[in-house]
């Protein structure tokens, strides 16, 4: 006889909520400044507006599920074979199905913390025991500490590049010694929600990296961050070859891609001079914000994300909680001591003077 509605796995669970954030008809709530979501303020490619105009006159019929055009595009940017590009409702979606299909009830999944939640969610899904290792000082994951927390029951290991929520990247050293180090029974999953940043500034190239891996890889991204298409929920992963392909589509479930979000990737992924001017701007806008914050007390990570994390010398919830009172929206965190620290989003020019106007 089974255990009563849900499924034990499911029971213990953690409840992890996402931040609900009524909008005001199609669009967010205009009083509202959203610094806590990591989404941009700058608006897609017009390109990918007019393509999503277009492609919802089609809205009666099924897309195409194997994202061919997009496929195509993604893997001549990425100088990667197309067949090893699996599409997910958002890369958190990829997540999901990377953790089921490396990990038994009862493995272990070595995860740097504080890290992306979705990231943990995913393997206590599949059951699995989380091993959870502190970030660096300076924000990135501590790869050497997370390969000797490695055991023969590691199924997953998993590293965030750069980092959320704390912005740093992880040096090419160190994602050279994962690549070698990380058992070749063992999924390597490196999630890259925010690669454009990095690579903008210099970062390692991880796929060029892990073309000397002999164990399974993956590597996730997402159309959200500098392509501006958090809305539209289109992710992807890059992976290792048939051994982590196959079971990337069994687990896939059908159409998961609609046609409206598909057409909007396609033609921002061909316009890579907007999402340039993208970075550009918020790397801008991310340097302006952090030298205002410094005149009044807080101190950032380095970040090379849409995002900054900021500290100071007194607790900082109730400083979330001012700016909440006047509308504007941040992340607190209850790391690395009991001051905490703030994750904020950058926003328009605009919205950063709101905030600095408010916080202090």
């Amino acid at each position: 006889m089974t255990d009563s509605f849900p499924a034990k796995r499911v029971r213990d669970l953690p409840l992890l909520v996402p931040p609900a954030i009524p909008d005001v008809g199609p669009g967010p709530d205009p009083s509202v400044v959203r610094m806590n979501l990591n989404e941009s303020p700058l608006q897609p490619s017009p390109k990918a507006l007019a393509a999503a105009a277009e492609a919802i006159q089609f809205s009666n019929r099924y897309p195409d599920h194997g994202c061919t055009g997009l496929m195509a595009k993604l893997a001549a940017l990425n100088n990667f074979p197309a067949e090893n590009i699996i599409f997910g409702n958002g890369s958190s979606e990829l997540l999901v199905t990377l953790a089921m299909a490396s990990l038994n009830e009862g493995d272990e999944a070595i995860f740097p913390e504080p890290t992306f939640p979705t990231g943990l969610k995913t393997s206590r899904i599949a059951g699995a025991t989380l091993v959870k290792i502190p970030v660096a000082e300076t924000g990135e994951n501590d790869i050497a500490a997370m390969l000797a927390a490695v055991t023969e029951k590691t199924g997953l290991f998993y590293v965030c590049t750069p980092n959320n929520p704390t912005g740093n990247l992880a040096s090419e050293e160190a994602l050279r010694r994962a690549s070698q180090e990380v058992p070749e029974r063992c999924l390597l999953m490196i999630d890259e929600a925010y690669y454009e940043f990095g690579a903008h500034e210099g970062g390692p190239d991880v796929l060029e990296i892990l073309k000397d891996r002999k164990g399974p890889w993956a590597v996730t991204r997402s159309l959200s961050k500098a392509y501006c298409l958090a809305g539209m929920r289109v992710g992807y992963a890059l992976v290792s070859g048939k051994e982590v392909r196959d079971p990337l589509n069994t687990l896939r479930g059908n159409f998961n891609i609609s046609r409206v979000a598909m057409a909007a990737a396609e033609a921002a992924v061909d316009d890579q001079a907007h999402m340039r001017k993208v970075l550009d701007q918020t790397i801008l806008e991310r340097n302006r914000l952090t030298k205002l914050l410094a005149v009044k007390g807080f101190s950032a990570l380095p970040s090379f994300a849409n995002f900054i994390v900021v500290r100071s010398s007194g607790p900082l919830a109730p400083v979330q909680k001012k700016l909440a009172q006047h509308g504007i929206l941040t992340q607190y965190m209850p790391w690395p001591d009991e001051n905490g620290s703030l994750r904020i989003t950058v926003g328009s020019s605009e919205e950063t003077d709101k905030l600095c106007s408010v916080i202090g």
